[in-house]
């Protein structure tokens, strides 16, 4: 009877065993907002001169790849560069703005880290943007417009909002950052993300 017993106990907590979080909070992620979004969002935020955020681009695209309904959203952030990082953050939003940021952000990625030409002003930035098929005019008519400001000050606001401090930062749902150190591998940053956009 006494076995009986121990054996029905033991099925009973199989369950719960099973339900153990493969993933825990204050391990691989930790919750930077009390609400989480109802879209599948994964946001980066990013810099052009980071070399970690140029290797990073690759696990992003494979990640769309992967769960193609995900949303992916980058913030560039100005702190890092120094005169350069608020100019690049224009870049960024310049580029998303004409429409051509697919091309753009591989481009200056690759002038920045493969070619080693780091851009000195936004008259360099001006030229990334010609030589990859945009206007003079077309650039011109955005980098000082009102709905670039509008951008970069959003850019600065998430920044603020979520206390990033490095880059790449990785928030999903805008609730749960992603402890990428303790993460390791490119298949567990994969499934920590699918958990996560099905959290609570």
């Amino acid at each position: 009877m006494k076995k009986y017993i121990v054996v029905l106990f033991t099925l009973l907590l199989a369950p719960l065993v099973n339900a153990a979080p493969e993933f825990k909070e204050g391990v691989e992620y930790k919750v930077v907002n009390d609400t989480a979004s109802s879209k599948p969002e994964v946001t980066e935020f990013f810099s052009y001169v980071c070399s970690h955020c140029y290797s990073f681009e690759p696990l992003m695209e494979k990640l769309q790849e992967r769960i193609p309904e995900v949303q992916l959203k980058k913030v560039p952030v100005p702190f890092l560069g120094r005169e350069l990082g608020p100019i690049l953050q224009r870049a960024y939003g310049a580029a998303v703005l004409l429409k051509v940021e697919d091309k753009l952000t591989p481009a200056i990625f690759d002038r920045i880290h493969r070619q080693r030409k780091m851009p000195n002003d936004l008259d360099d930035i001006k030229t990334i943007f010609v030589a990859n098929g945009v206007e003079a005019k077309a650039f011109d008519g955005v980098i000082n417009s009102f709905a670039l400001n509008g951008m970069v000050a959003q850019y600065d606001k998430n920044t603020e909002r979520f206390n990033v401090r490095g880059t790449p930062t990785v928030v999903v749902r805008d609730k749960y950052e992603l402890n990428m150190s303790e993460i390791g591998s490119e298949e567990r940053f994969y499934r920590v993300v699918e958990y996560l956009l099905s959290a609570g």
